[in-house]
């Protein structure tokens, strides 16, 4: 969690302070947290909050993994996509299918490449 430099009162900063510097700890699946962790965390409501999502995000998973019926083939695609919208960045994934037939075109614009060169240079040598 980045500092707002906005912010006037010394006493919140240095809360956001360490806030960051738990960040790591918090997402930790382990559930297990350091004595300054657990300390600023019995204080602080966002890293409560934080705590709380992730947790809510894991229960999510694993109810996920046990539905056989969903369909994957798109759904990281589409986790990512709901990612970028809630960070606010745009999101630029290309399609399996597009990544490879725009890869199956460089290979062959590639092979092109060396049999012109290596044509030139046998001419060149004969």
């Amino acid at each position: 969690m980045p500092v707002d430099p906005t912010i006037d009162d010394p006493e919140q900063v240095t809360l956001l302070d360490q806030c960051a510097r738990f960040t790591d700890e918090l997402a930790a699946d382990d559930g297990v947290l350091s004595a300054d962790a657990a300390a600023h965390v019995a204080q602080c409501l966002r890293c409560q909050a934080e705590i709380a999502s992730y947790k809510r995000m894991r229960r999510v998973m694993r109810s996920l993994a046990d539905h056989d019926d969903v369909e994957v083939s798109d759904l990281e695609h589409r986790i990512l996509v709901a990612l970028d919208a809630a960070d606010g960045t745009p999101s630029a994934r290309v399609p399996a299918v597009t990544a490879a037939t725009i890869g199956g075109v460089a290979a062959a614009a590639g092979v092109i490449a060396l049999a012109i060169r290596h044509r030139r240079v046998v001419r060149l040598a004969g």
